[in-house]
């Protein structure tokens, strides 16, 4: 079972600032924060109708040639 925990903060609209909302991402882990963004990339990519193909890394491949002396 997965605990989750809730952040909240009720506050006049006139004292809201980014501290709440920078204390929480930085309480998240480096793999939350960065599936987070991911899914943000891909909800963009399937908005706007783009290829989903060109959000796969690009395989490059070279090959080093010794010269002969």
């Amino acid at each position: 079972m997965i605990k989750k925990k809730i952040w909240e903060r009720i506050i006049p609209l006139s004292q809201a600032d980014r501290n709440f909302d920078i204390k929480f991402w930085q309480a998240q882990g480096a793999r939350v924060r960065f599936r987070v963004a991911w899914n943000m990339v891909v909800d963009y990519y399937r908005m706007k109708g783009l290829d989903m193909n060109e959000l796969r890394l690009d395989e490059s491949k070279e090959r080093l040639l010794r010269r002969r002396k």
